[in-house]
């Protein structure tokens, strides 16, 4: 194995992972089945919830 052929295995390999990664991680945020969790924890932080202030 060269320095060159170990350059691009990275880089290609690399490059797969992380569109993957991407790809999942957009899929789980867009999900609509998360919808519901996302949205209470929104209205959490705006209703005070929890930190006392009441």
């Amino acid at each position: 194995m060269t320095h060159d052929f170990l350059v691009y295995l990275s880089k290609t390999v690399g490059l797969i992972w992380l569109m993957g990664f991407f790809l999942v991680v957009v899929i789980r945020t867009y999900s609509p089945s998360r919808r519901r969790g996302y949205d209470a924890v929104a209205r959490s932080i705006l209703q005070g919830e929890g930190n006392g202030d009441e």
